[in-house]
């Protein structure tokens, strides 16, 4: 997902916490949530995990089936409810993120993933994270500014701003404005600049007509973008004023990525090739534009808006080729969803947060995820009497064997997955899948053959 260029959280005097050394704090903070985006990259192997509210979780599955299990509610925003706006729950003690059951533990707190790393002053410094219970006490002081409750920890970074909410609450407000560098702008001050784009407009050598070189003089954008929502993945400082800029321009919103997204704008490398992120991944299952950031130049340099198959994105980092394309035409032609008649059982262990994005990615294609042994072999049971021949089941695996909580010898881990994995399968008559074969299969956007094993 996208790269953090510097930028910190400014709230007003009612909004901020009590700072140390301020400037060495701000930057500390930021750094660490870089950390955090990091260490979620390396939990990976396929797709670029990003911490924007977007990136981002568990939010809204297109209706497929899922278990809703007992919650303990977030200590920020107070709510038991996972949406697309809140992300995962993820659960801390002593400093570290929680695996397996929170039972097995004294004193856990429980934060929606989008509420912790949009609060100014969580980081996270060699695995452990940093001023969660000061942040806590400092949110619940707070009301929200759009439903009234306590535990309103994002403030509009504008100075003297006094707007502040719960995350998830923000998140449904269409107007309000978010940067990657983990800053909001409320309503009021969403036409404002966040400071990585004055960064990048100070940086600019042109002049005002210099600028002009993108645009005919003779022509406006005015109202032409109306109808748009960009969002955009991977870009620098520049492109993402230019996004900000265009969409200012032609009456588009520049958002998060939401449902309502209709064209995400990705960097591209010198092969034309995006990053896969999960945004890109989301994009593709929802049938929306992903263009280069040439487009959004054509569309300047024309006075208008240009047809977009030129600009589509044909390629991921990963080699993965024609899956814009390929989902657009999906949704467009009202095909069945890419993982139509599949149900899912993950085994074995994944960091939360990424088991939780690859949740997400599978029922948004439309599969089923079974949450349970016990459920698993139910269902196995059941597709030996059913009528449905073309429903399969797939155990997945974690096939990013540097994530080892256990501190396992690698070969040894990677052995022992494989073999639970498919005695697993072997017992209940299913198939066998690495994770990484969903986002393969979603970065193509092709109906998947199921690899034999």
């Amino acid at each position: 997902m996208a790269t953090d260029d510097g930028g910190n959280p400014r709230s007003s005097a009612r909004n901020s916490p009590k700072r140390h050394g301020d400037s060495g704090v701000k930057r500390q903070t930021v750094d660490g949530k870089r950390q955090k985006k990091m260490i979620d990259k390396r939990n990976d192997a396929k797709m670029e995990i990003n911490s924007h509210p977007q990136t981002n979780g568990l939010g809204s599955s297109g209706g497929q089936r899922s278990v809703v299990l007992e919650q303990s509610p977030c200590a920020f925003c107070h709510s038991s409810k996972q949406t697309e706006g809140s992300g995962p729950f993820v659960a801390y003690a002593q400093g570290k993120e929680v695996t397996g059951n929170a039972d097995n533990f004294s004193n856990v707190i429980h934060v929606h993933l989008k509420c912790v790393s949009w609060t100014p002053m969580i980081y996270f410094k060699d695995g452990l994270i940093k001023n969660l219970e000061s942040e806590i006490i400092r949110a619940n002081k707070l009301k929200c500014s759009s439903c009234g409750k306590k535990g309103a920890g994002l403030g509009c970074c504008r100075k003297l701003c006094q707007k502040t909410y719960h995350v998830p609450c923000a998140y449904d407000i269409p107007d309000c404005r978010w940067d990657d560098n983990f800053l909001l702008l409320c309503p009021k001050h969403a036409s404002g600049k966040f400071p990585s784009e004055e960064k990048a407009n100070s940086g600019k050598k042109d002049t005002e007509k210099g600028i002009s070189k993108h645009r005919n003089p003779s022509k406006t954008l005015s109202n032409y973008g109306k109808d748009l929502v960009l969002c955009g993945s991977g870009l620098s400082s520049d492109e993402k004023f230019d996004l900000v800029d265009f969409a200012s321009t032609s009456g588009a919103i520049a958002s998060i990525y939401k449902n309502n997204v209709t064209h995400v704008i990705a960097a591209t490398d010198s092969k034309g090739a995006c990053t896969r992120t999960y945004k890109i991944l989301m994009a593709i299952l929802h049938g929306k534009w992903i263009l280069t950031t040439e487009w959004i130049k054509a569309c300047m340099e024309a006075g208008h808006l240009v047809k977009e198959e030129p600009y589509e994105v044909l390629l991921d980092n990963h080699g993965s080729c024609g899956g814009p394309k390929e989902g657009r035409l999906r949704v467009q032609n009202n095909a069945p969803k890419l993982f139509n008649n599949l149900n899912f059982y993950f085994i074995g262990d994944f960091l939360p947060t990424y088991k939780a994005d690859l949740l997400n990615l599978v029922t948004t294609a439309g599969g089923t995820v079974i949450e349970t042994r016990d459920q698993l072999l139910l269902s196995s049971h059941e597709e030996d009497t059913k009528a449905n021949v073309n429903e399969v089941t797939l155990v997945v695996y974690n096939a990013d064997f540097s994530y080892n909580p256990g501190f396992e010898d690698e070969t040894a881990l990677k052995c022992r997955v494989l073999d639970e994995a498919e005695d697993l399968a072997q017992e209940v008559g299913c198939q066998v899948v690495p994770h990484i074969w969903i986002l393969d299969s979603i970065a193509c956007g092709l109906q998947p053959s199921i690899p034999r094993h």
